[in-house]
């Protein structure tokens, strides 16, 4: 079994993604987390972390439920559609998978920082650059929106938001608990929250400022309401008031 941990960009993924690795390593003895992160390291998987680049290649999923099987279940943190041959794996019990989005506004605001920041990834980079403005980056992230829907609608992932893992996320990480099948830890999730959260430095784990709203303080007027106009129906639809 793996654990796919999907998201919007810019979503809170990364932080999700860290706590869900480290409940499944305490949770479930056996597990192959360290062995499947090693095989990226040594790149025999193309990786980063426990971030698999070409997810949605052929035969790349089920090479890893393969190599599941052989060294235990692991968290695989990746940014892809609902594709067939996910839907199929899932439905056969192969994959849990878990999803996470964030108020579209502030999705292009994060996106916008990132590609104003240094960072050892040149093709990440390379990725936010193109967030130049708020009027370039609505197209961008009206496709996020699009995935993120047609993953909430597929009823295949257990769906997570930005908010509930700022704001409070111990029921959320409990509920993540629920889907491995395992009671939570709760002095243990204390702890991963205190130790991924408090003090925690600008930039690290893709965390910006970990603010719950930033739209409202940092676009202009004139930037909301393009906003609202250009995404009025993503911002329905994944219940973000205008």
């Amino acid at each position: 079994m793996i654990v796919l941990s999907a998201g919007m960009p810019k979503s809170g993924s990364t932080l999700l993604s860290f706590y869900q690795k480290n409940i499944l390593e305490r949770a479930l003895s056996g597990n192959g987390q360290e062995r499947f992160e090693q095989l990226i390291r040594e790149d025999i998987i193309s990786g980063a972390g426990f971030f698999v680049h070409n997810f949605e290649a052929p035969g790349i999923l089920d090479k890893l439920i393969e190599l599941s099987r052989e060294i235990g279940p692991f968290v695989v943190k990746a940014h892809v559609p609902v594709t067939p041959e996910i839907r199929e794996r899932i439905l056969e019990k192969r994959i849990l998978a878990t999803y996470i989005h964030r108020d579209p506004r502030d999705v292009i605001l994060s996106a916008i920082d990132h590609g104003k920041r240094q960072t050892r990834n040149p093709a990440l980079n390379v990725f936010f650059e193109r967030f130049q403005n708020v009027g370039v980056s609505i197209p961008l992230v009206r496709e996020y929106c699009k995935t993120a829907l047609d993953w909430i609608h597929s009823g295949l992932c257990t769906v997570f938001t930005y908010h509930d893992l700022i704001h409070d996320p111990l029921p959320l990480l409990k509920s993540f608990c629920s889907l491995l099948s395992v009671a939570p830890d709760e002095g243990y999730i204390k702890t991963l929250v205190i130790n991924f959260t408090v003090d925690q430095i600008s930039g690290r784990r893709q965390y910006n400022t970990g603010k719950l709203t930033r739209y409202r303080e940092e676009m202009t007027p004139e930037d909301i309401d393009l906003c609202n106009r250009e995404l009025k129906a993503e911002l329905e639809q994944l219940g973000y008031p205008a």
